[in-house]
C-alpha cells in the first residue's frame, strides 16, 4: 500500500500565529518540530494499517520547514521550491491514498491562520461555482489523479470544511479555533494519538478508488489587486468576470498546474510569496 502525505503548518497541533509558521518567526523552530510530530504520527497511522511506502510532501510556505533528521525513518520527504505540483508534488495514481495533515481553512473563514494558497492576495476561489480553498482544490485534483484523500487533520474549522466537501474523509481536529488566532489546543500526546489511530482506521479496509470525475473543470479566482488580474489575461485561456476575478477551463491536474503559475505572477506583481 503506497502512501501519500501533504503536510501543511498552519493547521498543525498547538499552532495560532503567524509567528508560529513563518520562517524567522519567533515560535517558528517550535512550529516546525511541532509539524513533524504531527506529520509522524501519520506516518505511524499508515503503517499500522500495513503501508509499505510513504511519500511525505513539505507543502507550506518555502517547503523547507520540515527537518529530514526528524522525520519518521518509514517515509521518504519532498522538500524545497519550486514544484511544478506545488503542494501536490509527487502524487500520482500509483498511490494508493492521500492524506491531508495541518491543513486549514479557505479564506475569509473563521478558522485559525484561515487563506487560500497566499496570505492575502486572493480573497476568494471557485471550482465549478463551488466555493474552494486549498482543502477542496487539493481532494477534487487527487480524485482527478484516481487518489483518495482519506484523511485530514487540522483545526475543526477546516474539519467541516472537508466534511462538507466530502463527508467520507476521515476528520481529526487537533484544535478549536477561537478566532483567525486564537483556538483551544488538544494536549500534544492526545492530539497525536487521535491522527494516528485516525489515519489507521482511515486506511483499513484499503481506500477505494473515487468515481471518475469530469474531463473539464473551471477555476475562478478573485484576486486582492486588479494588476493581477490584469497580468493574467496574457495568459491563453485566462478571462475576466470583472476587474479583479478570472478564470480558465481545463482538465485536472493541470488546471491545478496553471493555478501555480497564477499564484507566481501575482508574487512577482506584490512581492509575496506564495504563502500556503
Amino acid at each position: 500500500m503506497r502512501i501519500y502525505i501533504s503536510v501543511d503548518m498552519e493547521g498543525v497541533t498547538g499552532l495560532v500565529d503567524a509567528d508560529d509558521v513563518q520562517p524567522g518567526g519567533r515560535d517558528y523552530e517550535r512550529g516546525r518540530s511541532m509539524m513533524a510530530e504531527d506529520v509522524n504520527a501519520a506516518v505511524r497511522g499508515a503503517l499500522t494499517a500495513g503501508a509499505d511506502d510513504i511519500l511525505v510532501n513539505d507543502a507550506h510556505g518555502p517547503m523547507r520547514n520540515l527537518l529530514p533528521e526528524a522525520l519518521h525513518p518509514a517515509a521518504r520527504l519532498v522538500r524545497g521550491k519550486p514544484k511544478r505540483m506545488g503542494m501536490l508534488e509527487g502524487l500520482t495514481g500509483e498511490y494508493d491514498a492521500a492524506l491531508c495533515v495541518g491543513y486549514h481553512s479557505r479564506a475569509g473563514a473563521p478558522g485559525v491562520l484561515s487563506h487560500s494558497f497566499m496570505g492575502h492576495e486572493i480573497e476568494d476561489m471557485w471550482l465549478d461555482g463551488r466555493p474552494v480553498g486549498e482543502i477542496g482544490l487539493a481532494h477534487a485534483t487527487a480524485a482527478a489523479l484516481g487518489v483518495p484523500v482519506v484523511a485530514l487533520t487540522g483545526d475543526d474549522v477546516a474539519c467541516a470544511e472537508m466534511t462538507a466537501w466530502d463527508a467520507s474523509v476521515v476528520t481529526v481536529p487537533v484544535k478549536y479555533a477561537h478566532d483567525r488566532f486564537a483556538a483551544e489546543l488538544r494536549p500534544e500526546a492526545e492530539a497525536w494519538k487521535a491522527v494516528e489511530e485516525a489515519v489507521a482506521a482511515a486506511l483499513s479496509p484499503a481506500p477505494r478508488r473515487p468515481a471518475a470525475v469530469a474531463a473539464e473543470a473551471t477555476l475562478a479566482v478573485r484576486w486582492q489587486s486588479a494588476s493581477v488580474a490584469a497580468t493574467l489575461l496574457g495568459i491563453p485561456g485566462v478571462t475576466a468576470d470583472d476587474s479583479r476575478t478570472v478564470r480558465a477551463t481545463g482538465g485536472l491536474p493541470s488546471l491545478y498546474r496553471q493555478f501555480g503559475v497564477w499564484m507566481r505572477v501575482a508574487s512577482s506583481l506584490t512581492s509575496q510569496a506564495p504563502y500556503c
